[in-house]
């Protein structure tokens, strides 16, 4: 009878200890996994920050007085075409960027006007919306 109960005891040991290392190890994947999480939200809010950074302070693509481009808009085309106009000219860096500043402008509901426009390197994507919303040649 004794040893059936040094037996019973023996396994209660070695179950405790099994709890043990399973909270352990639990407990261990746990913090990983919010330590993770949180390294995922921080790089997550510092990419969004920089974008809205650049979104509404995006600098010219050169200093004064930057190089003069000599850019169409024709009639028919869409905010997709100017943006991908104006990153093939130099005039902006990112297509979706200068894209999403369009929409996010004055000029989203009533568009550019048809025409020649010559636009500098070292104009800022708003300056660069503002002389296209003129009609004609403009400087």
């Amino acid at each position: 009878m004794s040893n059936q109960k040094k037996k019973k005891g023996a396994k209660r040991k070695k179950s405790n200890a099994q709890n043990v290392a399973g909270g352990a190890v639990s407990t261990i994947f746990n913090i990983v996994l919010v330590v993770v999480a949180v390294m995922l939200i921080y790089r997550f809010s510092v990419s969004a920050y920089q974008y809205g950074v650049r979104l509404f302070g995006e600098p010219p693509m050169s200093e004064a007085p930057g190089e003069e481009v000599v850019v169409t808009i024709t009639d028919g085309m869409d905010f997709d075409g100017i943006a991908e106009m104006m990153v093939d000219n130099g005039l902006a860096r990112e297509k979706t960027l200068f894209k999403i500043q369009i929409y996010l402008s004055n000029y989203s509901e009533d568009g550019f006007a048809e025409g020649t426009y010559t636009l500098s390197t070292a104009m800022t994507p708003e300056e660069l919306m503002d002389a296209m919303a003129g009609s004609g040649e403009e400087s």
